[in-house]
């Protein structure tokens, strides 16, 4: 039986959108999972074809301080990981380094790229609740992790530009913005104005079109950017 709170999170990511144009579901997405599996950290990283992790959203622990110029060595697990029961994979990859237990799961996005959304606990183990929760929610993040990168985009794009543009393009305001990224909404403006400029537009729906690789977004989405502006 679900909490109240379990409850409230799990309809949240029932009603979670994948962001067009990054692999990675958001820290509001991130904060949801960590009710319904509470974690000392959690995290997600998109590793490309070549190893390399390029992209990181965290809560907790984690730093994004992952070289995307050093290779890991062997892709991410696919499916559901339990390090504690599996000692031997956890030591050769470092997953649970000053951690006592950790998650994973693995999502394969594209040929070769793999997304991984992990979690970490440092005093205590993950139990068969948590695994039940974790393959009852396999099915809404492999969802939320199907976009990839549009590789139309400037390379200039900063990485929080690109993240930007993708809450953007979901619909969201600027204050929204603001909040599920934890930053100010005049650093949210800051950052649409300079992606603006390095993608030649003027305004949110030629930007959106871009990301989306197309002339228009869909008119639904067009209707709600015309609203905010």
């Amino acid at each position: 039986m679900l909490t109240e709170i379990e409850q409230r999170a799990l309809r949240h990511l029932l009603d979670a959108r994948p962001c067009p144009g990054s692999p990675l579901p958001s820290r509001r997405v991130l904060e949801w999972l960590s009710l319904l599996i509470p974690a000392d950290d959690v995290v997600a990283v998109f590793q490309d074809g070549g190893l390399r992790v390029t992209e990181v959203v965290s809560l907790g622990l984690s730093d994004a301080d992952d070289d995307p110029a050093e290779p890991h060595g062997a892709p991410f697990y696919l499916g559901v990981m339990h390090w504690s029961r599996n000692p031997r994979a956890a030591e050769a990859c470092h997953a649970i380094d000053g951690l006592t237990d950790g998650l994973a799961l693995g999502f394969r996005n594209g040929p070769d790229a793999i997304v991984q959304v992990g979690f970490g606990r440092e005093r205590r183990f993950f139990d068969e609740h948590d695994l039940a929760m974790a393959r009852m929610l396999t099915p809404l993040l492999a969802r939320l992790v199907r976009e990839r990168p549009t590789p139309g985009l400037p390379a200039c794009l900063t990485v929080q530009e690109r993240r930007v543009l993708s809450h953007v393009a979901s619909g969201a305001s600027n204050a929204q913005i603001a909040e599920d990224l934890f930053i100010a909404p005049a650093t949210v403006r800051k950052h649409l104005e300079n992606a603006y400029r390095k993608l030649g537009v003027t305004g949110r729906v030629a930007a959106v079109a871009r990301l989306q690789g197309r002339d228009l977004p869909d008119m639904d989405l067009r209707e709600r950017l015309a609203r905010l502006g």
